[in-house]
This record gives structure tokens, C-alpha cells and sequence, in this order.
């Protein structure tokens, strides 16, 4: 039997989103496709924010004083950013909506894109929290300087795994905690937790710190370090070591080649 698709919702649905979503909301049901089929089913407007959620199908019901709404094979957005899952579950309360995600989980904006088993993302302030298998592929956006791309990296992909990552979405800083392993082209980098500011593109790494390149860079491994900051805007790496330690650098050095006998 072929499978219906409707965001026509029952006035008892509708009545119970206002109430969700606070006064001077707007609720929207459209019959044009969205995304992926999916529908938006509401509109909630927070000050300058805008949340949308979106899917072929959503309940919501009162719980005290706080509004849940399932939202199955969803997304939830708010500016930029957007969360997916096969299940949402939406509490709203006061204007704040707090959206749990499971089910093949995946957060994206301009930026980044990140996984994990388990998502719980706030609309105020702008903040996820990633647990579970995370993984989270950046790739800065490519700036020029005097017609030249800065930094070699400034444009490759950085992939940050960890066991879990705390995301401020609007201020676009993350937190990477638990065997965290950055790995950026023919580098990787692993540590104890690391943070990442996309707006300076800098990943500072603290830990344990340890680095290997695989690359043609005379810099083949790092290791017993407490902290390392790396741009990838620049290109450049700043190395701290552990208190009354040294950290150990292993460098590939070339020789020129002998030049023969009788010739200057």
C-alpha cells in the first residue's frame, strides 16, 4: 500500500503547537515538498531565532508544565544549523526548546558536520551535546590573503573523533573530550580533550599529546606533550611540554647528495 504524506494536522494538534510554541507564533502547513519529502509541520519565532521542525508525522501532549513533541524520521533548524534523526524528541518550556535526537543522529551547518549515538541540542542558548562514537568533520571556508590561499590546510578537512563533543552552534566553538584523535590530510593528532574555534580556526589539543605526520614534512612524530595548538588558517603548530618534562621530536633529515670527486 503506498505510503500517505500529509501535513494536514487535526485543530487539536494545531491548538496544542500554539501553546508549545508561546504567543505570536506561527504555525505553517504547506503541501509542497521539503528536504526530503518532509513537510514543516511548525514555526516558532524566540526573539531573533527561528526553530522549524519538520517531518511526516509529529504528536505533541502536555507533560506538567513542559510541551513534548515526538518528531519521527525529522529535522529540527534553527538558523544554519540543522538536526536529523529517526526519532526527536522535543520539551518546550518557557520559549526553550530542548530537542533529543537518536536514531542515526547527524547535526550540520555551514561548517561541520557531526554524529553520534545520542544528540540533546538547546535552542537557548545554542548548544549540543554529542555522546557515543562522535565524529565531527570541519572544513573551514576558504579565505583569501593577497590573492593566495592562506595556510596549506585551510582548506583540507579536519575530522575530530572522541567519545563525547559539546558544540555551541551559535558561537561555533567545540569541546572534544575522551580519546579525542584529530586527523587533518597526512596528520593526526591524539589527546585527552581538545577544543576547536572555527571563527580563528585554531584547535588547541590537551594530554598526552602525541603527533605523527605520514606527509613529506620534515616533522614525522611528537610525542609526550601537555598542550598543542594548531592554525589551520596558517599553518602553524605551537608545542607546550609537560611540567619538568621535554617533549621528544622525531625529524626526518635528509642529506645533499655528494657532489663527485674534482667537482666544486
Amino acid at each position: 500500500m503506498k505510503r500517505r504524506h500529509s501535513t494536514r494536522l487535526p485543530l487539536a494538534i494545531f491548538a496544542l503547537l500554539v501553546l508549545t510554541l508561546g504567543a505570536g507564533s506561527l504555525l505553517a502547513a504547506q503541501d509542497a515538498k521539503n528536504g526530503q519529502g518532509a513537510k514543516p509541520a511548525a514555526v516558532a519565532k524566540q526573539e531573533d531565532k527561528t526553530i522549524h521542525l519538520f517531518s511526516h508525522n509529529l504528536r505533541s501532549e502536555m507533560k506538567g508544565n513542559i510541551r513534548v513533541t515526538t518528531v519521527p524520521n525529522g529535522s529540527v533548524t534553527q538558523g544554519d544549523a540543522t538536526f536529523a534523526a529517526e526519532m526527536i524528541l522535543v520539551e518546550s518550556q518557557n520559549d526553550v526548546h530542548t530537542f533529543t535526537c537518536t536514531g542515526s543522529p547527524v547535526f550540520t551547518d555551514t561548517e561541520a558536520r557531526i554524529t553520534g549515538d545520542r544528540v540533546v541540542g538547546q535552542s537557548t542558548p545554542r548548544y549540543a551535546e554529542f555522546t557515543g562514537n562522535v565524529k565531527m568533520v570541519a572544513t573551514p571556508k576558504k579565505k583569501e590573503k593577497e590573492g593566495e590561499i592562506e595556510g596549506k590546510l585551510a582548506s583540507e578537512p579536519t575530522t575530530v573523533t572522541c567519545n563525547s563533543l559539546g558544540y555551541d552552534y551559535g558561537k561555533k566553538l567545540a569541546l572534544a573530550k575522551g580519546n579525542v584523535v584529530v586527523v587533518q590530510k597526512n596528520r593526526t593528532i591524539w589527546a585527552n580533550e581538545g577544543t576547536y574555534d572555527q571563527n580563528t580556526e585554531l584547535i588547541t589539543l590537551v594530554g598526552n599529546v602525541r603527533m605523527k605526520n605520514i606527509g613529506d614534512e620534515e616533522l614525522k612524530e611528537m610525542n609526550n606533550a601537555e598542550t598543542v595548538t594548531a592554525s589551520l588558517q596558517d599553518d602553524w603548530i605551537d608545542v607546550v611540554a609537560k611540567e619538568g618534562e621535554k617533549v621528544e621530536f622525531i625529524l626526518d633529515v635528509k642529506d645533499e647528495e655528494q657532489k663527485p670527486a674534482g667537482n666544486k
